[in-house]
């Protein structure tokens, strides 16, 4: 047999041995691309995954391979994220906490990031040293990214509260006594301008009983001296009593005004606003004019 000859037979041998591993190869790649497809369908998008991670090597045909690396990066898309943390009663952090999620532990979860987890439902087992453990569970969707979830172990730290100052209403600075007052000062007031006008009107029958009669020797015209007379008589009385009455008043009502008790916080009202009222007793109701003497010509 001639060198060419076994070459010939050699190369042949070579191409027939290397055939059945090729075409083994492609199937595993598109077996690994086919099971993928349940895992995706029950949300076990870790599983999904893994099998397309093995059609999506190098050594798979380019479409098969082209095919697996697009839906791996939407099952990583997909894939819920959760980020996890544990307190105790007063709020402070806690590391020193074993999670476990299906009685498998999780090192490293409350370590500030997150965690790749299928969607749907899981229940998640946490435990400190000394205190009892505590189960959460989560159900978590697709899509779903950096899902925040804390659990606090151990009893509540309570801060005494501090106790509430109920709100009162400012006292006011017109108490009913100094309303009272202020309203005998204005009747009185009023009694004094009552007791000036009386005596006005006595004033002027005065200056009429004299003009009715110059002298007690000359009277031209008596009946209407005394009348004018009486009339001077009864508006000095009404003036006497319109003076006393409204002194009285005015007096007594700046007595209780002053003498009321000063409310707390209205001090600086109180001496803006107290009323000072002077009584003022005219003379008019002192003295009767001196023309009522003449009646005793009459």
């Amino acid at each position: 047999m001639t060198s060419g000859a076994l070459a010939s037979i050699l190369l042949v041998a070579a191409l027939v041995g290397m055939a059945p591993p090729a075409l083994a190869d492609d199937a595993a790649c598109i077996a690994a691309s086919e099971s993928a497809i349940p895992l995706r369908k029950q949300g076990k998008l870790h599983d999904a995954i893994k099998q397309l991670a093995v059609c999506a090597a190098a050594a798979c045909p380019a479409e098969v391979n082209a095919d697996c690396a697009q839906r791996i990066a939407a099952l990583k898309a997909a894939m819920p994220t959760l980020i996890l943390g544990a307190r105790d009663g007063a709020g402070n952090d806690l590391t020193a906490v074993t999670v476990s999620l299906g009685g498998t532990p999780l090192p490293g979860a409350l370590d500030g990031r997150a965690l790749e987890l299928d969607p749907g439902e899981h229940t998640f087992r946490f435990e400190l040293a000394g205190q009892p453990p505590v189960e959460k569970k989560l159900v978590l969707r697709e899509g779903e990214k950096d899902r925040h979830e804390t659990v606090v172990l151990g009893p509540p730290v309570t801060v005494p509260a501090i106790p509430a100052v109920p709100a009162t209403t400012p006292p006011s600075f017109w108490t009913t006594r100094r309303t009272v007052a202020v309203v005998s000062a204005g009747v009185g007031v009023v009694g004094i301008g009552l007791g000036a006008m009386f005596g006005a009107y006595a004033g002027s029958a005065q200056s009429r009983e004299k003009s009715d009669c110059a002298s007690s020797s000359a009277c031209s015209n008596r009946p209407q001296s005394v009348a004018d007379y009486n009339a001077a008589q009864q508006n000095a009385t009404g003036s006497t009593v319109g003076f006393v009455v409204g002194g009285a008043l005015v007096a007594t009502g700046v007595v209780v005004f002053l003498t009321a008790p000063r409310v707390a916080g209205a001090a600086s009202q109180a001496s803006t606003s107290a009323l000072r009222v002077s009584p003022l007793m005219a003379g008019a109701g002192a003295s009767m004019p001196r023309g009522l003497m003449l009646g005793a010509d009459f």
